[in-house]
This record gives C-alpha cells, structure tokens and sequence, in this order.
C-alpha cells in the first residue's frame, strides 16, 4: 500500500507543479468587464437548460460552439483566440484575472492549425467533403484548446493508474486482437469510466497515440492527415464503437468509482496527503468522510439534473410537439381531446418525478465495500484475473431466432400502451407524443439514475422482478436513446439560441467591452 500511493503522491506533485499557471513579469492577465460577463454568464445558465450535456462537458461544448461560430470570421488566429478566451472567461468557464495573455498565443497556434487542416482537406477534396468533416475537426480543436487552457496532468495520473491496474486484473480472451489493441481498448474504458471522456475527448486521445507528431510538431504529420483524413476517421471510429467496448466499460466502473473516491481523498489536502502513506486509519476514516461528502452531493446533483432534465425535454420536445398536436386534432381530425394533451403534457414531469424518488443513497455496506476496494486497489497483492471474452458469432439460423424474439419483446410493451391509450379515445398522434415523450424521459430517468450509481461498487443482485421491469422498459429506454441521440440534432431551439441570439449578442457584447475598455483609457488619462 505505502509504495502505491508513494508512487501517485509522487506523480500527482510532478503534475500540480506543470499545471500551474506560469505568468511572466509584466504580463497582462485576462479580464472581463462585469457587466458584459453577468450577461454573458446568465446567458449561458439559460442554454444549457434547452442543449441538456453533462457538467464536465460544458466547457468543452462552450469552446466548440464558439470555434464554430468564429472559425471561418477570419485568419487572424490572434483574434479569434483572444475571442474565444475572453468568452469562456465573460460565461464563467475560466477564472477571470487568473490566466496570462500568453494563453492567447498556444490558443492560436491550435487555431491555426485546424484552419491549416480544414483548409488543406477542402482543398483537396473539395468543399462539399470538407463541410462534411467540419463538426468532427471542430470537436478535435475544441478537446486540444481546452487541454491547451486548462492541461489535466493530475487527471492523467490517475488514468494511469487505473490502467496500469486493469492490466493487471484483466485478461482479454481474443484470437483475432492484437496486444496493442487489447490494451488501447483497456485505455479507452477507464477514460470512459473514470474522466467520463466522451466521443470528441476518445477521437482525440486516439488521434494523438497513434500520431504524436499531430500535437509535437504538426507540419510532418499535416500532408498525410489531409490525404488520408477518411481513413484516419474511420480506423479511429472502429476503435471507439469496438464490439468489447461496453463489456470492459462495465467492468471498469466499478474501479473507477474507487479511484475517483480515493482521488477526492488526496485532493482534499495534496500537500498533507503524504500522511495518508503512514497511517491506515487516517485513510480509513478520509474516505469514510469523502463518501458520506460524495452521498450528500450527489443527492443535490440529481435534483438539479432532474429539474434540468424536465425543462429540456419540455422545452425542446414536448412543447414544439404540442404545438402540433392541438392544431392536427382540432382542425384535421376534429376530435381534440382536452385528456390526451393533460395526459401527454403531466406525465411524462411525473413519471421523472417517480424515477427520482426511487433513488437511494448508498449504503454502509457499499462504504465498507469502497474502503476494502480502495485498500485491496493499494495493496500491490496479485490480484483476481478476471477474463472479459468476444461476443460469441452465432449462425445466420440462432441470429435470427433470437433477433425475432428480441422484436417481439420490444413489441409487446408498445403494443399494449397502444391499446390502452386506443381505449380512453388518443388519437393517433396522441398516441405518438406519449410514446416518444415516455420513451425520452425513460432514457433520461436511466442516465440520472446512472448518475447516482457512479458511487455503488457493491455488485448488483439480480431477482425475476427486475428481470420482469427491464423486459417492459427496455424497449421505450432504446426508443429514448435513438431519438435523444439522432433528434438533438434537429433541436430548433439551439438553432435559435445560436444562430439567431448567441451570434448577436456576443457581437453586441464584445463592441460593449471594447468600448468600455476605450472609456477606461479616456478616464485614465485624466489622472496623467
């Protein structure tokens, strides 16, 4: 145990020393006007209610839809980086007063090196290939600038560590994957499991294992980028949608969780951490404490991703629905019924409401579980193998059996809604709305009540009721993943908000700032 968690100590101190800002004498630090920035900042508490995305991803989806905004205004990389930095500053995602001019130029340089990509691919493969590949270039320079502002050398301590453990208790049983690609899928599932990387932070991590030079020295590896950016793309997918993918995330959850707890611990006073290495009971009793820590917020978590969650489905998918429900019933069918649209707009709120009251906090027994995993994680004993195997290949005939029997059982539940809501007089596209809106909120109920797993390692008991309750909603949880993940595509309020607010108002803000930056100069004068 003291040589493991020597050995992260160690490596965490290392990592805090390169993540501290280094400002040069004389250097300007970033600042914002508050006036600009309470406008900006409450703009962006009102967005991230209609475009739902998880808290670590805000600032990262912030810098996109900014890049996207300005990525093609321009080549003054200088520009457009000041803008972007400033931005994230005025929205409350950087500290402001905190971060040297300085960061503008590493900013630009990443700028200017997606603008050098984008343009080389529609150079050579025309514009209609490069607009095709825009959004995935943009979700590169967005996962490298905030890398770029805020480096996460301490997070990759950690990483390492799981990894380095997972290795050592897994063993993936494959006769047609390569070692390195059976570690490359270890690495994935505990960025996955325990940063909680998502598919644009995935693209980029592999981008850069496979390509170092992309981040060292971009110009050898440019040329061959933009010749072979499809192939790139799509080596890089394989790995991302790898059929072992979701098997070794669900085994790596359970560590990551350990991991994560421990991590608060250290966190919790870096500099003093190193009595933790000496004295058992001292860790015993810190991870007791950042658990029952842990439980307490994520019950106010959940309550803020449940409200959050109701408001997006409401605004973004209920109401435009309902919107044309009324006029469809009432003018074409001539049977609105006043049941239907309550129905349709109540339940859906209420049956969140009943997936958050089912929701416990974890046990005693599951805060024991965590401290006997976290000692047995440091305790550097060989450990338990546990071996993750391919999906088998079944036959045309047992693929087709079991597909049938898989539609069937996906079926039966909206089948027997259906008939029921034939029977109290929904129209049909009454019907439609409470199976889509049902369907969206059973998905988002699953990923909030995934939020308050994250903190369970005691293993899941299995019973014939639960088997029976995920038979019945199954079908409407997949129905409500394709639809959030295809449909927020077509969110036509963030088209509003970005194209017919953001744009403007972040044009009229930034005229305010410079303004006001100008009437500074002037007032300043006075006093010479």
């Amino acid at each position: 145990m003291i040589q493991k968690l020597a050995g992260i100590l160690d490596g965490l101190y290392a990592a805090d020393s390169r993540d501290k800002i280094v400002k040069k004498e004389g250097e300007e630090l970033i600042r914002v006007n508050l006036m600009t920035s309470a406008v900006a900042l409450m703009y962006e508490k009102i967005r991230t209610i209609i475009d739902y995305k998880e808290e670590h991803l805000l600032r990262k989806s912030a810098i996109f839809r900014i890049l996207k905004r300005r990525f093609l205004e321009s080549r003054d990389y200088q520009k457009i980086s000041e803008n972007v930095l400033k931005e994230l500053v005025s929205a409350g995602y950087l500290e402001t007063n905190k971060y040297p001019e300085s960061k503008i130029d590493d900013v630009a340089k990443v700028v200017e090196k997606y603008d050098l990509l984008y343009s080389g691919v529609e150079g050579q493969k025309g514009l209609a290939n490069a607009l095709n590949l825009y959004d995935w270039i943009l979700g590169l320079a967005a996962c490298e600038i905030e890398e770029a502002i805020v480096p996460a050398n301490k997070d990759r301590v950690f990483v390492r560590f799981l990894f380095e453990e997972m290795k050592a208790r897994t063993e993936i049983v494959s006769q047609t994957m390569a070692e390195s690609e059976k570690n490359l899928q270890l690495y994935l599932a505990v960025n996955r499991s325990l940063i909680k990387s998502d598919k644009p932070m995935l693209e980029f991590l592999i981008l850069k294992l496979w390509h170092p030079d992309w981040q060292n020295n971009y110009q050898i590896f440019l040329p061959q980028f933009i010749d072979q950016i499809y192939q790139i793309k799509e080596s890089i997918d394989k790995q991302i949608n790898h059929r072992l993918a979701n098997k070794l995330l669900a085994f790596c959850r359970r560590y990551a969780t350990m991991v994560i707890i421990l991590r608060e611990v250290i966190y919790d006073d870096l500099r003093k951490a190193q009595e933790l290495v000496n004295d058992q009971k001292i860790l015993e009793s810190k991870i007791r404490a950042v658990c029952q820590k842990k439980y307490s917020d994520t019950k106010h978590r959940l309550r803020t991703h449940i409200w959050r969650a109701i408001v997006y489905v409401f605004l973004t998918k209920m109401l435009l629905a309902l919107i044309l429900e009324i006029p469809f019933d009432m003018y074409l069918l001539h049977t609105f019924s006043w049941v239907a649209a309550i129905v349709n707009v109540t339940f859906p709120p209420l049956l969140m409401i009943l997936i958050a009251t089912t929701i416990r906090t974890p046990s005693e027994k599951n805060t024991q579980a965590m401290i006997a995993g976290i000692e047995d994680l440091l305790s550097g004993k060989v450990p338990e193998i546990n071996y993750i195997r391919e999906i088998k290949k079944r036959n045309w005939f047992t693929w087709l059996i079991y597909n049938l029997f898989y539609l069937v059982s996906f079926i039966i539940p909206f089948a027997l809604i259906v008939y029921f809501l034939l029977m109290i007089k929904f129209s049909l596209l009454s019907i439609l709305l409470f199976v889509l809106f049902v369907s969206i909120v059973s998905f988002f109920g699953v990923r909030i009540r995934g939020l308050a797993r994250e903190l369970i390692v005691l293993k899941k008991r299995e019973n014939i009721s639960g088997e029976i309750f995920d038979f019945f909603t199954l079908p409407f949880i997949r129905m409500g993943r394709f639809l959030s993940l295809n449909f927020s595509r077509v969110n036509v309020f963030v088209f509003i908000f970005d194209f017919m607010i953001e744009a403007p108002l972040k044009i009229i803000l930034q005229a305010i700032e410079e303004w006001l930056a100008f009437f500074k100069e002037k007032k300043e004068d006075i006093f010479q």
